[in-house]
Formats: structure tokens, C-alpha cells, sequence
């Protein structure tokens, strides 16, 4: 028997989309290792859809008919498998042979190459500066605030869609930074993949079109330490996510360069077995052990660190799993929604930020979940600042991403 007899498809996500008219399904390989985004029609995708391992090709081919109505070939039904897995999308011997070779390539590089640059933000330096500088002109000339940021919730969409909240977010950051020498950033980032663990560090500097930004190693490692953490944790978990790159453009350009500032990037795992149980984070002795790490860091650290919790807020409509595209109606309860949420997290209330988002079985989606929770209960109870709350909507498309900007003062 050939492995892809029974064939099984990879984690994928799955969206409706139109393409030259025609309806499809979009996926994408939230991993990054299948770099393009694959379409197909609509009852291709049923077949990759029943593609869970148990079902023969044979077994794909019946369901087919049984739902279309329509004859499909069992060559037909082969020739998809064989395309699918071309594509690095089957969970299959050829996926894990190349990605065991990507792997062992990436983490041999002592610096983390750029993913999102030419999608999540200009690749072209002068672009990209000029992008920048206009994003932060149109926010206006912010109030300072009264003591320096010690953190701030930023969203981790790309630049053009959160054009205004970043804009507005960074330029008070800039507006309000202290003359700190080469200061610590932290950035708890949302982690969209998969990780083993909850949180993870790297030792690598991350390349932006600005420059090397230089990792802190060695604080890497003892914040490691603290958390009692099995070396770094998932490294390979920052390869190919956006939500700690998305932040470096921003971060070079108000503190004038790449070199100005050090880096301490963690990518956060999923809470979705806390919210499913009804269980506090703060009761896992993993998340338990880094709060109480990332406090005795921000102790340390004085007034030479900022903490950024990069996170977007709820994914609703049919990009994102409903049934039924989203309206005008529906958009403005989510963002109500958003902004009762939010308020816990402006009160230094991680558990009350938690708990609205459990009690509600996290239908809206919220991302930034992780990354909010974990910084908010490491600031033990300082209170934050909503700076803006915007979204992103398709109204073709029936899907809204929801993001806000909040800093913490010292």
C-alpha cells in the first residue's frame, strides 16, 4: 500500500475567494514551508477536505459522487492527491523530507531571514521609508505621554490594512521614548503555526530591509533559564512568522536605525485548550513559570525595556469559518465587543481580558489572546491607555479582522 492511497491533509488554512469570477477555495499554509497559495474549486476542495488519512482513493472517489452527483475518475481523484502533494500540501513523505531540509538549513543561519517582506510591508528600503514616514505624518503630532512607554499592545496585520492604528500607535511610542541607550524590545508575538510548548525564544538576530536587528542571546537564554524551559523552546517557530517581523520596520524607524535597539523576540502558543476548559493560564505551571520569568526581567531591566504584545483582536466572517458572510450589523457588535474586552487589559486585568474571551468560547477568534494575556499579567496590574481601535473589512468578501493600539506608561 502507497502512503498517499490514504492520503491526509496538512493543517491548512481554508478560505472562500473568487478568482477571474469563479468561486474557489483558497489555501494557505499557515507554516510558511508551501510558499503560494493554492485554489481550487469548490468540489476539488470537498475531496482535499475528506483527505483525513482513513479514506482510500477510492473512498474519495464515492464520496464524490455521492455528493455531486457527477462521475469523477479514480485516475482524476489520483492525479488531484499527486497535485496536492506536488504542493507540499499532504501530509506525506515528500512534505517531511522537505521540511526536515528547510529546517535543518534554517537553523543552522545565524540570522532569521525576512518571511513577510513584500506582503506584510515594502521590501524596498526607500519604499518602505517612505511609507513610514507618511503613516506617522498622517497620525499628527501626538501629546507625549507624561512618563515614558513601558508597553504597548500593537496590532500584527500588514502595514497597508492597519495603516492608521500604527500610525497613531508609533507615533506616540516615538513621541514619548526616553534617550535610552540601545534599548531592550520585547515582543510577545501571537504565534499562527504550529509550536511544541507554549512559548519559545531564539538566539537569531532578525534581517529587516533596515538592517540586522541583534537578538540578545544571552538574555534569550537566562529568561529561558528562569522559565525553567528546555533550552529556547520552538525556534523554529519564528521562521516563517509575521507578528514579531511586522513590528521591526516600525521599531528601526522611530528609534532611527536597526542598530539602536536590541531584540528579544518570543512567539506565543495557542490558549485555546485554557479556554476550552474554562481554565486560567495563570494555573499552568508553563505559563505560571514565564510570567513570573518576564516580571523578574522587567524588574531587572528598569527603564531600558519595552514590552510590545503584537496582537490583532477577533477574525470573524467567512474567511474566517461563519457560515454566513458578515454585515454591517454584525461588525459593529464585534467591535463593541472589542472595546468591553479591552478595557479589562487597560485596567492591568489579565484575567478579566481572559475570561470575556473564554466566556464567550472565543468565537470571535481573538488571536491575541496569548501575547495580551501573558504581557498584561507580567505588568501586575499597570493600567494602559487605548490609543486607537480600528478594522480591516471585506465587504466582499464577508470578513473583518478587528486591531487596536494601547500603551502602558511607566
Amino acid at each position: 500500500m502507497q502512503e498517499n492511497d490514504y492520503p491526509k491533509l496538512r493543517r491548512l488554512e481554508a478560505f472562500p475567494a473568487r478568482q477571474q469570477g469563479r468561486d474557489v477555495v483558497a489555501l494557505r499554509d499557515p507554516l510558511g514551508y508551501a510558499r503560494n497559495i493554492v485554489v481550487l474549486p469548490p468540489n476539488l476542495y470537498y475531496i482535499a477536505s475528506l483527505c483525513d488519512g482513513t479514506r482510500s482513493l477510492r473512498d474519495l472517489q464515492a464520496a464524490y459522487v455521492r455528493r455531486y452527483g457527477d462521475i469523477i475518475t479514480s485516475d482524476q481523484v489520483a492525479s488531484l492527491i499527486a497535485e496536492l502533494d506536488r504542493k507540499l500540501l499532504l501530509d506525506s513523505d515528500n512534505f517531511r523530507n522537505y521540511k526536515r531540509r528547510l529546517d535543518q538549513e534554517y537553523l543552522a543561519l545565524p540570522n532569521r531571514p525576512m518571511a513577510s517582506a513584500g506582503s506584510g510591508y515594502p521590501a524596498d528600503p526607500r519604499v518602505l521609508v517612505q511609507q513610514l514616514r507618511a503613516m506617522l505624518l498622517e497620525a499628527g503630532e501626538p501629546q507625549p505621554l507624561a512618563e515614558p512607554p513601558l508597553a504597548a499592545v500593537a496590532p500584527h496585520i500588514d502595514l497597508e490594512r492597519g495603516w492608521e492604528c500604527y500610525g497613531k500607535l508609533y507615533s506616540l511610542l516615538g513621541a514619548s521614548m526616553s534617550g535610552t541607550s540601545r534599548p531592550l524590545v520585547v515582543i510577545l508575538g501571537t504565534c499562527h503555526g504550529e509550536m511544541e510548548g507554549l512559548f519559545a525564544l531564539t538566539s537569531k538576530n532578525y534581517l529587516t530591509p533596515f538592517g540586522l536587528v541583534e537578538t540578545d542571546a544571552g538574555l534569550a537564554e537566562g529568561l529561558a533559564r528562569a522559565a525553567g524551559m528546555d533550552g529556547l523552546g520552538d525556534e523554529l517557530s519564528h521562521r516563517s512568522e509575521h507578528s514579531i517581523e511586522i513590528q521591526l520596520p516600525l521599531l528601526c524607524f522611530i528609534f532611527g536605525g536597526a542598530d539602536r535597539f536590541r531584540l528579544l523576540p518570543i512567539t506565543c502558543n495557542s490558549f485555546h485548550a485554557f479556554v476550552q476548559e474554562r481554565r486560567s493560564p495563570s494555573e499552568d505551571r508553563e505559563v505560571a513559570s514565564f510570567v513570573n520569568a518576564l516580571k523578574g526581567l522587567l524588574s531587572a531591566m528598569g527603564e531600558e525595556a519595552l514590552f510590545i504584545a503584537s496582537a490583532d483582536l477577533a477574525h470573524v466572517g467567512r474567511r474566517f469559518g461563519s457560515p454566513l458572510p458578515l454585515d454591517g450589523v454584525i461588525l459593529s457588535s464585534v467591535i463593541a465587543k472589542d472595546k468591553e474586552m479591552l478595557r479589562f487589559a487597560e485596567e492591568g486585568d489579565a484575567e478579566g481580558f481572559f475570561d470575556y474571551v473564554a466566556a464567550e468560547g472565543d468565537s470571535r477568534h481573538v488571536c491575541g489572546l496569548p501575547p495580551i494575556y501573558t504581557m498584561v499579567k507580567a505588568l501586575e496590574g499597570r493600567k494602559g491607555t487605548l490609543v486607537d481601535h480600528c478594522h480591516w473589512f471585506d465587504s466582499q468578501e464577508g470578513s473583518a479582522v478587528t486591531f487596536a493600539g494601547l500603551v502602558f506608561p511607566r
